[in-house]
């Protein structure tokens, strides 16, 4: 994980992929900066639809809405701006699950919610809702009058430790809207619309009300409300409104539940309670009357039961992400521009330029310990100093920039360019030195450099020999340094990124048949390559990408959204008691061998037919057998 590469989003850490809905997507991500600690979470504005200017406006005003909201059963909003061309908030990050995903767990499980934790759950959303009907400006003493108009089971989030938080007021009607709903156009999910919508009244906050209730009845008989074959059937339904007692479904609701219940459901609203806190103080009451020991802490042991898997799997993955080395993400943020786009123009004028200035100090023929020489480079781009040793017998000289021409020197950067050497002018001290002893120092130092060159000829025949026994041919060697295509050795295999959106971590991705894992949301491809690609996930069908996949040079960074996969059907398969020990069933499940002992007692498996072979190791016995899954059936094998 500490080597891994995440993606910076502004000055935020993009960790992993939660949500990806059809306007935008939610990440977990980690705040760089003096929070570096905080964990958000960041809603991302796709690109087209940041450009919208109706969306825009949309987005603005559900910033106007939640912005000031602070309520501990309300999500809160930290921060919102525009990031390489996308609108964001950043949001607090609930660790837990949202109100569906506890249906649909319990569901699995054949389970109902417990009468008492559901009635909790709602009223801690009363309370929510309530604070944001009754949302004053402090700055100019105006209500807001929020209506949330999307409360739903999605919209209610349920922490791992028994916290409620309401999120999302994307569609919120308030007085400080700019744009009144267009007719014709439905704002909130169709099962949780109230009959007032449907006959074009003005809104108020008992629209909300109506919506809650719809989503409590829902938790007391495990089912929806309104649901049929079409849209327009769902419509009529809401019209008619006839809701039966959650008692006649679940017997284990009492009745003074029932009335609490029916009365949100009203088709009446003036018939509803008067306001959320009159609904929330009806459930309380009921709440302490009927389940005196009940604690708000039991919300908790009940979610770290129902999603023990996935709070384990998340408490190893915060730790990964708490082990992140985050300097190189704030020094990225830090980093100026190196060129600005004014000047990028200029790029090889400001590099023709440069000067290196040499500066060998003052002549001191009294000592011997003398101090290294200076090669200051100065130039637009960057300053370089490098240190030239002399031998400590010799003397230094000053000389002047006119009395000797420039010389040419080889810069060995990785642009390779030659730059202009002056020596600077020497201070008025070195203009008094005598001329007989710089002609004194100058033949000393020609002297010297006589005596150099031998030595240089003989290393550089040295060099040569040593070169040609070792790789046979300069030429070739030089050929090969220049050209590294000649040599597959040293060739390096372009990589590309493979961006996956709407990934989750129980999913499992092969490449050309190969399990491959997957670093944050991110798999790295040789460019060039074909791949296919299948995604497993236990408990839904198989993925499979309909085309091979190709990354070329100009689209070395791409993303691939996973669609929605569909659940598999399921059945049960239960075998007869006669089974010897040690036998066991073999058989292939999306490609995948499975080994179970026998005997099975109503073991799930999709939905389809399968090919299986029966055998007993210590027995020494075969035999293959053909067997049909149904949904939602009992199958019995002999």
């Amino acid at each position: 994980m500490s080597d891994q590469k995440f993606q910076r989003f502004g000055k935020y850490l993009i960790l992993d992929h939660l949500v990806d809905g059809g306007m935008a997507k939610i990440c977990r991500a980690r705040h760089l900066g003096e929070q570096a600690n905080k964990i958000v979470a960041i809603k991302m504005v796709q690109e087209k639809f940041s450009k919208d200017e109706s969306f825009v406006q949309m987005f603005e005003d559900e910033l106007k809405v939640t912005f000031g909201l602070l309520h501990p059963n309300i999500a809160q909003v930290y921060d919102y701006g525009i990031e390489d061309k996308q609108l964001y908030t950043a949001m607090e990050y609930v660790d837990g699950a949202n109100l569906k995903q506890f249906l649909d767990r319990l569901k699995d499980k054949n389970f109902v919610f417990p009468v008492e934790i559901s009635t909790y759950i709602i009223s801690q959303v009363c309370q929510a809702l309530h604070y944001a009907h009754t949302f004053t400006d402090k700055l100019t003493g105006k209500p807001f009058r929020i209506i949330h108009r999307d409360i739903s089971p999605h919209n209610i989030m349920l922490a791992y430790d028994g916290t409620v938080k309401v999120i999302d007021f994307g569609i919120a009607k308030a007085d400080s809207n700019s744009e009144a709903t267009q007719a014709g156009t439905i704002k909130g999910k169709l099962s949780y619309l109230a009959p007032e919508y449907l006959e074009g009244l003005e809104l108020d906050h008992k629209y909300d009300q109506f919506a809650v209730g719809i989503t409590l009845w829902e938790m007391l008989c495990s089912r929806k409300l309104f649901t049929a074959k079409n849209d327009l059937a769902v419509l009529k339904q809401i019209q008619s409104c006839n809701v039966p007692k959650p008692s006649s479904i679940n017997p284990n609701v009492p009745k003074e539940l029932d009335e609490i219940v029916l009365k949100a459901l009203s088709k009446d609203r003036m018939q509803r309670f008067e306001n959320m806190d009159k609904f929330n103080r009806a459930l309380v009451k009921f709440l302490y009357s009927n389940y005196p020991d009940f604690n708000a802490t039991d919300l908790g042991y009940f979610a770290k039961q129902l999603f023990k898997e996935e709070i384990t799997a998340d408490k190893k993955k915060f730790v990964e992400f708490g082990k992140i080395d985050i300097k190189p993400y704030l020094m990225d943020i830090e980093k100026p521009a190196a060129v600005t786009p004014d000047n990028s123009s200029n790029d090889q004028e400001l590099i023709k330029s440069e000067k290196i200035e040499i500066d060998f100090g003052e002549l001191d023929n009294e000592t011997s310990n003398i101090e290294p020489l200076k090669l200051e480079v100065s130039g637009t781009n960057a300053t370089k100093k490098k240190v030239l040793k002399k031998d400590k017998t010799s003397t230094r000289q000053s000389i002047k920039a006119k009395q000797a021409p420039p010389i040419e020197v080889e810069e060995k950067t990785s642009k390779s360019r030659k730059v202009s050497v002056n020596r600077t002018k020497s201070t008025d001290r070195r203009d008094k030195t005598s001329i007989s002893r710089r002609r004194r120092v100058e033949e000393k130092e020609t002297s010297n450099s006589k005596k150099i060159i031998p030595v240089l000829v003989v290393a550089g025949i040295a060099g040569f020999f040593f070169l040609k026994m070792n790789n046979g041919d300069v030429s070739s060697q030089k050929k090969i340094t220049r050209d590294p295509s000649s040599n597959p050795e040293l060739v390096k295999q372009e990589k590309g990124v493979l961006t996956f959106r709407n990934y989750s971590p129980d999913m499992r991705v092969y490449l050309n048949n190969k399990l491959t894992k997957v670093k944050g949301i991110e798999v790295e491809l040789e460019v060039g390559k074909q791949y296919t690609l299948e995604i497993k996930r236990k408990g839904y069908k198989k993925f499979v990408y309909p085309t091979t996949i190709t990354l070329t040079e100009k689209n070395g960074l791409t993303s691939l959204t996973i669609p929605e996969m569909e659940i598999q059907k399921i059945g049960f398969l239960s075998t007869s008691l006669n089974f010897t020990s040690g036998s066991k069933i073999e058989f292939s499940i999306d490609g995948e061998k499975v080994v179970k002992e026998l005997p099975l007692k109503n073991e799930r498996i999709p939905a389809g037919t399968y090919n299986a072979k029966i055998t007993n190791p210590l027995l020494g016995t075969e035999r293959n057998v053909v067997f049909t899954i149904e949904q939602d059936k009992r199958n019995f094998l002999k």
